[in-house]
């Protein structure tokens, strides 16, 4: 069964991907405080470990063309115990999305609308994510080269605003920490963001062109996102070094440190403008993603009618899902990427591995059918 009639070229595609992980640029505030001054090397590690990661999430796209994640699902594992790893999954984008929506009404609240309540922020920015996914993929995705763009024009002028402060000494001492903050770095960088761009299997069905050009562009999205993510962190590191532990937002802070040609200061606003448009921009997709896998989980033939129930229960769970930004904070840390870790790399590795089995037996049946 179509649900999603609309396409989209393999460069939109490529351009979501990385726009996607570079919002991300919010969450380095969960690292940065274990790994300090040396967070860009277990950074780098990160995405040297992901790397065939994506190729497993290319590789079980290509298995199955013409399937997105649920479809996929039902395939390899039957119909019910499809359902089942389904539902679970359902469950996990939904909760990307409420930490994500509560991520940017929280950043909203504290940088720029801090006297306007937090909830009415989150409501406005969820209703524009229900109209763009109400228009589809096409729509969702059709501006990503534009924020990309506008994202790298403003990282290199945040450069150069703080060209000065900069300074080479910051990334010293390297390898002064226990073995174990640099695997727990590892980790969590490999889940939040790397393993959620599983949310794209959902939607390589509807790419132009998927099982011939999908390894070139998934891959080239994940590198060119994690690369802009490693320059920020450089960038913060460089500035800040070892103060950067006790800023819950380091970019925001180096930003404000910058002055462009001894005139222009207060450039915080350009970090505070760059990242709603980003964080929009994911939670769109999160948003359309998940309508997406509770339509094709129920088998009905349109998500517009879930739209509005649904937005209103992932406000709802945006509340209910942490006390605090401490306490966010602290679960990213210890307990999230265990979790995300079942749904990012367990489940699709899992998942490509049955689905060799069953068709190497497959054709293996066939040939002995064959030669009788």
């Amino acid at each position: 069964m179509t649900i999603e009639n609309s396409r989209i070229s393999a460069g939109q595609f490529m351009f979501s991907i990385a726009c996607f992980l570079h919002s991300s640029s919010l969450l380095t505030s969960f690292f940065v405080i274990i790994t300090r001054n040396e967070s860009w090397m277990p950074f780098v590690a990160s995405i040297i470990i992901c790397i065939p990661l994506i190729v497993s999430y290319v590789l079980l796209s290509k298995s199955y063309p013409g399937m997105n994640l649920i479809q996929i699902n039902e395939a390899v594992f039957g119909r019910v115990a499809g359902k089942i790893v389904s539902a679970l999954y359902v469950w996990f984008f939904f909760t990307l999305t409420s930490l994500n929506i509560r991520d940017l009404g929280t950043f909203v609240n504290k940088t720029t609308m801090v006297k306007t309540p937090i909830s009415i922020i989150i409501i406005l920015f969820l209703l524009l994510c229900v109209w763009s996914s109400y228009y589809g993929l096409e729509v969702v995705t059709r501006y990503s080269i534009v924020f990309l763009i506008i994202s790298c024009v403003i990282l290199f002028i945040s450069i150069i605003a703080v060209y000065d402060l900069i300074e080479l000494d910051n990334f010293l001492p390297m390898f002064d920490m226990p073995l174990n903050n640099y695997v727990q770095v590892s980790h969590i960088a490999s889940t939040i963001p790397f393993g959620e761009t599983v949310i794209f299997l959902m939607v390589t069905p509807y790419v132009d062109n998927a099982p011939k050009n999908l390894m070139r562009y998934f891959l080239g999205g994940f590198l060119l996102g994690s690369i802009l993510i490693l320059i920020v962190i450089l960038r913060d590191i460089s500035v800040l070094g070892n103060t950067i532990q006790y800023f819950s937002l380091p970019s925001f802070e180096v930003f404000r440190l910058g002055t462009l040609f001894q005139t222009i200061s207060h450039m915080e606003i350009m970090f505070s403008i760059l990242l709603i448009v980003l964080l929009y921009f994911k939670i769109s997709v999160l948003f359309y993603v998940t309508m997406l896998a509770i339509a094709q989980l129920l088998n009905i033939r349109s998500y517009r009618p879930i739209l509005l129930p649904c937005a209103a229960l992932v406000v709802v769970y945006a509340f209910t899902a942490f006390k605090d930004v401490i306490t966010h904070t602290k679960t990213a840390q210890e307990t999230t990427p265990f979790f995300w870790t079942l749904f990012e790399i367990l489940l699709p590795v899992l998942t490509l591995i049955v689905s060799f089995v069953k068709k190497k037996a497959k054709n293996k049946n066939n040939r002995k059918a064959v030669s009788k």
